[in-house]
């Protein structure tokens, strides 16, 4: 059976993965940078925890609505010629992935609901409160905990990133089948057919 015969996502969903896919990043970098001692100043620590707390806002905001876009439009299904147990895995790797990317943006927004101040989203106005968690008693408690687990998440996060590009790579360049080209824009998929030699 041939491997260059799958369908593709839609434009929104190829759109809502790539946007995401930067943002994610961009947040596991920022993050990195704001806890190491010896890149920011007080102040840039500050500024950087605002755009880190802006930026998860937007990623939990677009979490929402790719899964509320995948339920509308399911997704193409995985080709016939990948075996099962690939299959199984793409499926539970993608579930996970899901699970992530709402979950770690609230839990930071649990965080931010446990601070003496409000947050601003990019200084503009204050990220609202999570009430149930602003009017606790025990916040620094609270907060300390569920630093903790933002902290684990991130890095359940990076190990999933690693492995789904890992895994999309293989199949392009190795298997020379389609599977990353479904998901990539035109411009991208002129340039992944040529890094891989054909078209």
């Amino acid at each position: 059976m041939s491997r260059h015969t799958s369908a593709n996502y839609t434009a929104i969903a190829k759109t809502l993965h790539w946007l995401m896919a930067t943002l994610i990043v961009c947040m596991l970098v920022l993050g990195w940078i704001m806890t190491a001692d010896d890149i920011l100043d007080g102040h840039g620590k500050s500024v950087a925890l605002q755009v880190h707390e802006s930026i998860g806002m937007i990623v939990l905001t677009l979490g929402v609505l790719r899964l509320t876009w995948r339920w509308m439009t399911p997704p193409p299904p995985l080709p016939a010629f990948m075996p099962g147990w690939e299959r199984i895995a793409a499926h539970l790797s993608h579930v996970v992935l899901y699970v992530l990317m709402l979950a770690m943006p609230l839990v930071g927004w649990m965080m931010i609901s446990t601070m003496p101040h409000n947050a601003l989203f990019f200084g503009l106005f204050p990220i609202p409160n999570l009430p149930f968690l602003h009017d606790l008693p025990n916040k620094k408690d609270v907060r300390e905990i569920l630093q903790n687990i933002h902290w684990f998440l991130a890095w359940v996060i990076v190990a999933f990133v690693v492995l789904h590009a890992g895994a999309a790579l293989k199949h392009h360049f190795i298997e020379r089948d389609d599977i990353l080209l479904r998901m990539a824009p035109q411009y991208l998929g002129r340039v992944l057919r040529y890094l891989r030699g054909g078209v």
